[in-house]
């Protein structure tokens, strides 16, 4: 079978070996943390099978932008979890949108360890030109009292061009009903610092207001604002449904900031390069 275009079968396959080593760590950690008499009494992974939808406006690569996102998590079991992330945007009349999975374990009074992959597709700058972005990695999530530290890292294969990405984000909760974000990335020669909140309007209506900005080394500034509403399980306040029900969609990152910068690499037409980024909110 043919490789997808811009990967070679040596980089594929470098891909998925990374991915399906990541799964393994974290089939050996559940089997080792299953035993213990204090997992035993830890809350489920995800609460329920929970969704949420969001809509924004603002500025982006240089122009005008619209972007939406879309989670969906699910239980698996008692200590694992699954979410599928979607978005899809127009940035400077340019589309750009993607898919991810997650797979993760999680005990929601202390931490989550999860392995996710990520398809995003970028068009522009320049008219019939596009980026296809491919990632493999690893996330986290460790929650300290009224603050959460998520690290996230792994392969990347962008402009036919495979190297590795890292990121760093933190999340702090005034109250829980507002999350102050900020993030740290970058992959190759690209580096991002993001800031982002969400504010939950009511407390028995999961409706929230949220906002994003950003700025790296190769583009202009950022801006985005809009709301977003969850559904599916019980309502929560931002800090438990960000602990108890869903990771952050990693695809609407990578269509905001991790995408908002333009490189020429290896004698490539110019396109979008992809920033490392771990969703604030």
């Amino acid at each position: 079978m043919d490789s997808p275009p811009g990967l070679d079968g040596k980089t594929l396959a470098m891909m998925k070996t990374g991915f399906i080593r990541a799964i393994a760590a974290i089939g050996l950690l559940t089997s080792g943390l299953a035993a213990p008499a204090w997992a035993e009494d830890a809350p489920p992974a995800v609460s329920a099978p929970n969704m949420k939808v969001d809509v924004s406006a603002g500025t982006l690569a240089g122009g005008a932008a619209v972007m939406t996102g879309f989670t969906g998590t699910a239980p698996l079991g008692h200590s694992l979890g699954v979410q599928l992330d979607a978005a899809l945007g127009n940035a400077d009349q340019d589309m750009r949108g993607g898919f991810a999975g997650h797979l993760f374990y999680r005990d929601p009074r202390s931490f989550l360890l999860g392995a996710t992959a990520m398809w995003s597709s970028v068009a522009g700058p320049h008219l019939g030109s596009r980026s296809d972005i491919r990632r493999a990695g690893l996330e986290a999530e460790v929650y300290l009292g009224d603050f959460s530290v998520l690290p996230s890292f792994g392969a990347q294969n962008a402009n036919g061009d495979t190297t590795g990405y890292a990121s760093l984000a933190g999340i702090y909760y005034p109250t829980p009903y507002l999350a102050l974000a900020t993030s740290v990335g970058g992959t190759g020669n690209h580096r991002t610092l993001q800031v982002g909140f969400e504010y939950q309007l009511f407390e028995d209506t999961p409706l929230s207001l949220i906002g994003d900005s950003g700025i790296d080394n190769k583009s202009t500034p950022f801006f985005l604002a809009g709301i977003r509403y969850s559904f599916g399980a019980p309502s929560k306040t931002i800090k438990d449904r960000d602990r108890f029900d869903d990771p952050g969609n990693i695809v609407r990152t990578m269509n905001t900031s991790g995408a908002s910068s333009v490189t020429t690499t290896n004698g490539h037409t110019p396109k979008p390069s992809a920033a490392a980024e771990a969703p604030p909110t």
